[in-house]
């Protein structure tokens, strides 16, 4: 059983954002484009929608933001998403790049990837909904605990399984079964590696909102929006990258696959 190594896994991470930094632009550009554009409308929507409106008021707020713009910029997010991670997985564990001078593709991989992410977005609900159940009867304090661990367990089991993720994207086997048994011995190193690459995104993220303020001062918010934006995806793709790099070390290697993988240097 293999070990992962928590700083070789993220820096390997940063190193290959920087040096396939020309195959990344041109894998994402087009949908990052179209996050970025929908992000700024959807910040001028706000914007309007929430003058004069106060902060105090917390059913005017959610009213003022709640509508079919909110709605499209999720959807949005959702349909780009998929398009992005899949092509920045197949590129590091497959070395496939694009020929065309626009890559947008959402196809049966990508929506099986958007599913296999909704999947495990949701392992941690029936936790939340123990607590917020049992917290409005009397048996608050037993549920409350009993809320906590279930939840628990379910974001472990989310981060174990979310090495599925780089195996739909590269048309793998997906088997729970199999990534639960690479992953086992391994949860507190891939913790510590998302914890890693967290910290890092956060130095990144305070020197971009200082950029992004002196910016702000030439060309107004829009330039905060774009450049949060950017930050946003950038985190993602790093994130992909990571994902990548212990599905390669924790279930490749392991299985002896002869699906070509190489590193991100």
């Amino acid at each position: 059983m293999s070990n992962l190594d928590i700083t070789a896994t993220v820096s390997e991470a940063y190193k290959g954002a920087w040096s396939h930094f020309g195959e990344m632009v041109k894998l994402v550009w087009a949908p990052v484009a179209i996050y970025v554009a929908a992000s700024v409308l959807h910040t001028n929507y706000l914007q309007t929608r929430l003058e004069g409106v106060s902060p105090e008021d917390t059913e005017a707020m959610a009213t003022a933001v709640l509508g079919w713009p909110t709605a499209a910029m999720i959807l949005i997010t959702l349909f780009l998403w998929p398009m992005i991670a899949v092509a920045w997985h197949r590129f590091i564990l497959l070395g496939e790049t694009s020929t065309s001078a626009v890559y947008f593709r959402f196809g049966q991989r990508e929506a099986r990837f958007l599913l296999v992410t909704i999947f495990l977005s949701l392992l941690a609900v029936p936790g939340l909904l123990v607590i917020m159940v049992g917290g409005a009867t009397a048996l608050a304090l037993f549920t409350l605990p009993v809320g906590l661990v279930i939840m628990v367990a379910g974001l472990i089991y989310g981060l174990r399984l979310s090495l599925l993720l780089p195996a739909v994207a590269t048309d793998g086997q997906v088997d729970a079964k199999g990534i639960l048994d690479a992953t086992q011995g391994n949860v507190a190193n891939i913790f510590g590696a998302h914890l890693l690459n967290f910290l890092a995104l956060l130095c990144i993220a305070v020197g971009v909102s200082i950029v992004g303020g002196l910016v702000t001062l030439l060309v107004g918010n829009m330039g905060s929006v774009i450049a949060g934006a950017i930050v946003t995806i950038f985190s993602q793709i790093i994130s992909v990258a990571i994902l990548s790099v212990m599905y390669r070390e924790l279930v490749l290697k392991n299985t002896h696959s002869p699906m070509q993988s190489h590193n991100l240097h």
